[in-house]
């Protein structure tokens, strides 16, 4: 009997006791699931500048990256609205419409409209973002950036799905809430 209660108490404390992978540089843990996406893979660059990257996968297939860097500044400014940030915001769009030069992607379209910022309700950061199309390994690929600042520190995510999956951006949407509550502690 003593067994059958201790192994009903593990099985009721598993889901918080598996952590997938704890981001000191914001205080947060990020989970083995966020809406429907699986950890996949945990990556710290050499360079501490450079910071973490945290991935996750969701069938369809859509993927979604989480960076938390500092990009080398010390101080940075909350929100999606300096000057600092809107900087930052635009190298990293650059970078993605560069892609092509090395032969990383092709056919890289990122849309001349403005940036567009979030307007989530509830807890967690807002986003500046933008969207834009690319073909990678002769697949048709629909990505987003996503920026913010949380503890002195930037947090992109990026979400990529193929062109002709129909939830593609539903499944991206809701990644991006599950993931703004996650660094809101929400």
């Amino acid at each position: 009997m003593r067994a059958l209660i201790l192994f009903l108490a593990l099985l009721c404390l598993s889901p918080f006791a598996s952590a997938a992978a704890y981001e000191d540089a914001i205080g947060v843990t990020f989970p083995d699931e966020v809406s429907g996406f699986q950890f996949r893979r945990r990556e710290t660059f050499s360079q501490k500048a450079l910071g973490a990257a945290t991935g996750y996968l969701h069938a369809g297939p859509v993927q979604g990256t989480v960076y938390v860097y500092t990009g080398g500044l010390s101080s940075i400014p909350e929100g999606t609205d300096s000057a600092i940030v809107r900087k930052h915001f635009a190298q990293v769009i650059g970078e993605v419409k560069q892609m092509e030069a090395p032969g990383l992607a092709s056919k890289v379209t990122v849309p001349s409209t403005p940036d567009q910022v979030t307007h989530l309700a509830g807890c967690g950061p807002q986003f500046i973002w933008k969207g834009y199309d690319m073909e990678l390994d002769g697949a048709q690929l629909v990505s987003y950036t996503y920026l913010t600042v949380v503890r002195n520190n930037f947090v992109k995510l990026r979400i990529s799905y193929l062109k002709s999956n129909p939830t593609g951006k539903a499944a991206a949407d809701r990644f991006i809430e599950g993931v703004r509550k996650v660094i809101g502690r929400c």
